[in-house]
């Protein structure tokens, strides 16, 4: 199973400086690949505002339909990553469906033509009747 990478859009960049600052005092980072990841970024922003500017107006206003796709993107992926509310039951629609279990699990170990025998108790005398009966039966 691969393993799930974990994006730092939710940190501030106070917190993400307190991280690195940390992590370049223990040792686990080197403060020069700090260094060059910064200037990297720089690099590549620098290209693109480059392009930008090639593009002319026409460019900019694509950029910010092609942001506003993306982030309203990351709102529905977010949206849809979320847990469903669980619906409140009813008492009697919990009492209903625990009956339907204890029956399912009474008529499980019979044959089928003992099941027939013990849907008719339940369609004549109800699911209780029909749980004790099949217990009976499968002693």
């Amino acid at each position: 199973m691969a393993k799930r990478r974990h994006t730092l859009a939710s940190i501030s960049q106070e917190q993400a400086h307190q991280a690195l600052s940390f992590l370049v005092r223990e040792g686990k980072l080197a403060f020069s690949t700090v260094e060059r990841a910064l200037k990297n970024r720089e690099r590549v922003v620098g290209e693109i505002r480059d392009r930008m500017t090639k593009l002319g107006v026409e460019g900019f206003e694509l950029a910010e339909e092609a942001v506003r796709k993306t982030t309203s993107g990351i709102r529905e992926a977010e949206k849809a990553s979320r847990k469903p509310r669980r619906q409140i039951v009813s008492a009697a629609v919990k009492a209903t469906r625990q009956a339907q279990g204890r029956y399912l699990a009474a008529i499980r170990p019979l044959s089928k033509a003992a099941r027939k025998q013990i849907k008719t108790i339940r369609e004549k005398s109800g699911v209780d009747a029909a749980i004790a009966s099949a217990k009976k039966m499968a002693r």
